[in-house]
């Protein structure tokens, strides 16, 4: 399901009609592969004065695209993955491939959407197909909504920077006032989108964000395989007990599902990544295999996690590894061999570190595009552009780093902020406005009860969530009285 060369929206399979859940292919939306890329190409005379045209930017390939998909999607919330399995047993590797499936369908909605534009062309920017679809209303919801989602995710990944600096210092006797490292992690964020555009021109950024993530990847299997908990304990001596495995947990698969479906890229960036490409025809193709390896890494993380710690296995799961009790000893643990257990672990936090931090100069070059178009920045001579967009993006991350400080609880809130935002902007808003946008009744029977049954589960799952959110909410609350 989520391999693109397979589905009946690449290739030469855009005739047929064989998923439930994809939109009938009489759309306009030129899904074939073997079309070429002038039939993506759109005047600027076809363009609304607020949207930013993509042919006015530097294109990137489609191994620029791949990349800045693995660096978004692979981060923080891999670590989580064997702790969900736990919540489901077993069964819950199965639910990280379908959530998988859903995030393809979404995607391939939402680029549907973009070219079903009233008298023809391209639409320019998820918030802009909110507004061919629903007119202001439809522009101002998604804008706000998608904006105040992009600064929980940057802000949530300000903190966790600056959170885990602080530990590995004070591992090292080193003590730095978070407020401190929370500026500069900020910093560090937003350089790299002054000299940026758009995301086709970020791909130093993404190949370093990709490559801690892999190295991430590689720590945390290795570490599972080395140390698991068996004959009542690990090696290591951290757990005493037994610990068991379970094929099926029914009470927790609504919260696994919940949380594994927003594991993978949002459908809010979509655009930007596909307008970004030369070659946007081969998005499907591009999206779908990237989504095949993120897939695979994710089951690899999850499986290895939960059988080397069944239900004693601790979210994030490089808690349940050993610890080094310096940062110096990941320096010198060659020459000492006390060490070289522990220095893996934080190898792992440093590689998280850089990953955020090169993660979310990519959210925040989304954010400021939505930004620039709403302003109309590309109308203005090129250094008043670059005037502009200095100033935009270096005010984007100053107001998301006071958010942050300001907000007490900030992660809880976003939790929430994310909870009640994700339901509309990656499932509700691309279906209503694909079903608007095309007519309901150029749409087949099947297509709607398809998207009809997406908007279901997503809207389900997402409820799930929010309830845990809020319980998550009242105990941080509870905990400081």
């Amino acid at each position: 399901m989520e391999k693109a060369s397979n589905s009946p929206y690449s290739g030469d399979g855009i005739e047929r009609q064989e998923a439930l859940l994809l939109p009938d292919s009489s759309s306009t939306f030129p899904l074939n592969d073997t079309i070429s890329s002038e039939e993506y190409t759109t005047d600027s005379s076809d363009m609304k004065p607020e949207a930013s045209p993509d042919h006015v930017h530097k294109k990137g390939s489609s191994f620029n695209a791949f990349v800045n998909i693995l660096c978004l999607a692979i981060g923080v919330g891999s670590l989580q993955l064997a702790y969900i399995v736990k919540q489901s047993g077993w069964i819950g590797t199965t639910f990280i491939v379908f959530a998988a499936g859903i995030a393809f369908l979404n995607a391939v909605i939402t680029i549907k959407c973009m070219y079903l534009k009233p008298g023809g062309g391209r639409i320019v920017g998820y918030h802009n197909i909110g507004f061919e679809a629903f007119g202001n209303a439809g522009y101002y919801t998604i804008t706000v909504f998608n904006i105040v989602n992009i600064i929980g995710s940057i802000g949530i990944y300000v903190i966790l920077a600056s959170n885990n600096i602080s530990d590995m210092f004070a591992q090292a006797n080193v003590h730095i006032s978070p407020r401190t490292l929370m500026i500069a992690s900020a910093t560090v964020m937003c350089m790299p989108t002054l000299f940026a555009k758009t995301l086709a021109e970020t791909m130093l950024v993404s190949l370093i964000g990709t490559l801690t993530s892999v190295i991430v990847t590689v720590v945390v299997i290795v570490m599972a395989c080395l140390y698991p908990i068996r004959n009542g304990k690990n090696p290591v001596g951290n757990y005493t007990g037994p610990v068991s495995h379970s094929a099926a947990i029914p009470g927790g698969f609504a919260m696994a599902l919940s949380s594994v479906t927003f594991a993978y890229l949002g459908t809010t960036i979509v655009p930007h990544i596909e307008g970004g490409m030369r070659h946007p025809e081969k998005f499907n193709r591009v999206f779908g295999s990237a989504l095949t390896v993120i897939a695979a890494i994710y089951v690899v993380m999850a499986a290895t996690g939960y059988w080397a710690y069944g239900d004693q296995t601790m979210s994030p799961i490089t808690d349940n590894f050993p610890k080094s009790k310096c940062l110096y000893y990941c320096v010198v643990f060659i020459a000492n061999p006390i060490v070289p257990i522990a220095w893996p672990t934080t190898l792992a936090e440093i590689c998280i570190t850089i990953h955020v931090l090169f993660a979310g100069p990519l959210y925040l070059v989304q954010m400021s595009l939505e930004i620039e178009s709403g302003l109309g920045i590309l109308q203005k001579k090129p250094q008043a552009q670059r005037v502009w967009r200095m100033a935009v993006r270096i005010g984007s991350a100053l107001v998301i780093l006071a958010i942050a400080e300001a907000i007490p609880f900030f992660d809880d809130v976003i939790a929430l902020v994310g909870a009640l935002t994700n339901p509309v902007l990656i499932y509700l808003a691309p279906i209503a406005c694909y079903v608007k946008l095309k007519g309901w009744r150029n749409c087949s029977r099947t297509s709607l009860v398809g998207l009809a049954l997406l908007l279901a589960f997503g809207m389900a799952i997402s409820g799930f969530g929010l309830v845990q959110t809020i319980f998550d909410i009242i105990k941080s609350f509870k905990g400081t009285k």
